[in-house]
């Protein structure tokens, strides 16, 4: 079983497998809304993207959508509003989370068949173009998605902030939507910010259909196959890594049951996980994603699930990476000063189990030098030794 790594007090441990098979280049992550969230982006969820979506198609149901997601507010068959049969429909699915079946009611209802340019798809590009600012996440994330000099994501968002921030950056990245994704492969030429769900248009590049509505999920999941597959081939290839969902949300499922496939019929899919943000004592929302073949890694969901943000940052922060050889350096001698023995020194162990597990030959020799400097407590040294036998690095 993986040991955990402790990065800083009061952040979650991270499994040090997945640490060293991120710094092997065999770890995939797939961004949802919540990395959306924080400041200064701010975009919606899904569900607040079908909230926002009413507001300008269809304002009578927009007060009814506010009064049903108050807290102490009615059910959605007690609003006194006048609705039609069909509006008191797609409320009725909008308590119930099915978001992507609302949408496809309200187009059918507003706008016939379903098309590209049709009045709610118009009205969501308009919602989901209101900022291109990226946030610390973002950022991130792209450090975290480096492989073998290129970006590599999936990300169901729409939003271009990824690739906003990856020019941000000045790291080697290009954005590919739908049908032009690259199948999944350990090549070091697979790369690039994947939009599953299709994207929308940015700066001079052209965007491509958006995965919105039941029939979008159950054509391009359940007809087509093409993202099951794509899903199926990279979780044989690389450690998927959930981060910014909410298993709630029925879009959800598919990703989930395309990602949590049957393991008796497909024995060689890798660990997959995800990031959870809960609240103190809920242990039932962890269950719910182990149910499913995904191993939760649970933060405090407090201040807007600040908890990820300062995760995400810190583990970017002590990647192999050239920007972060001082800082690392620097985190190394601050570690090194502590009492191996002590509450904070037995945390220390586990990053520097896994930093020794990582470095190669040279970097082992520079480890050792800081563990043994003046004032470092000698049991460092015996607890690196020990490390380096123990992992067959040793020469």
């Amino acid at each position: 079983m993986s040991s955990e790594v402790i990065f800083w007090p009061g952040l979650p441990s991270l499994p040090e497998d997945l640490l060293l098979a991120r710094d092997q280049g065999r770890v995939l992550f797939v961004v949802g809304a919540g990395a959306s969230y924080p400041k200064p982006t701010q975009l919606p969820d899904f569900g607040g993207l079908v909230a926002k979506i009413y507001d300008i198609v269809d304002p009578s149901m927009s007060s009814a959508i506010k009064a049903v997601s108050k807290k102490d507010g009615p059910k959605w068959y007690e609003v006194t509003d006048l609705l039609s049969h069909e509006q008191r429909t797609e409320l009725k699915f909008f308590c119930q989370r099915e978001f992507d079946v609302v949408l496809g009611m309200l187009e059918r209802r507003i706008d016939g068949d379903p098309s590209k340019e049709s009045t709610m798809r118009q009205a969501a590009t308009t919602v989901l173009s209101q900022t291109i600012e990226p946030n610390p996440v973002h950022d991130a994330l792209v450090r975290l998605g480096q492989r073998y000099g290129q970006t590599l994501l999936v990300t169901t968002n729409f939003d271009r902030l990824l690739s906003e921030a990856a020019s941000k950056l000045r790291v080697q990245h290009e954005a590919f939507a739908r049908g032009e994704i690259p199948n999944p492969s350990s090549s070091r030429d697979f790369a690039g910010i994947l939009h599953i769900h299709g994207k929308l248009g940015w700066r001079k590049e052209k965007g491509s259909a958006l995965i919105l509505t039941d029939q979008d999920f159950g054509d391009s999941y359940l007809r087509r196959n093409l993202i099951t597959s794509f899903l199926y081939d990279a979780a044989r290839i690389f450690h998927i890594v959930l981060v910014g969902y909410s298993a709630s949300d029925s879009p959800v499922r598919y990703l989930l049951n395309a990602i949590a496939a049957d393991e008796r019929h497909f024995v060689d899919l890798k660990r997959r996980y995800a990031f959870v943000g809960c609240k103190p004592g809920d242990e039932r929302m962890a269950v719910e994603w182990q149910s499913r073949g995904i191993t939760p890694i649970v933060y405090d969901k407090i201040d807007e699930h600040k908890a990820l943000g300062d995760l995400l940052v810190r583990w970017a922060d002590i990647i192999p990476d050239r920007r972060n050889e001082k800082g690392t350096k620097s985190y190394l001698k601050k570690l090194a000063a502590l009492d191996p023995d002590s509450t904070e020194g037995l945390a220390a162990q586990s990053f520097l189990r896994y930093y020794a597990r990582r470095s190669n030959p040279s970097e082992q020799a520079e480890l050792a030098r800081i563990l043994s400097g003046a004032s470092r407590s000698p049991r460092w040294l015996t607890f690196l030794n020990r490390i380096i036998r123990d992992s067959g690095k040793g020469r």
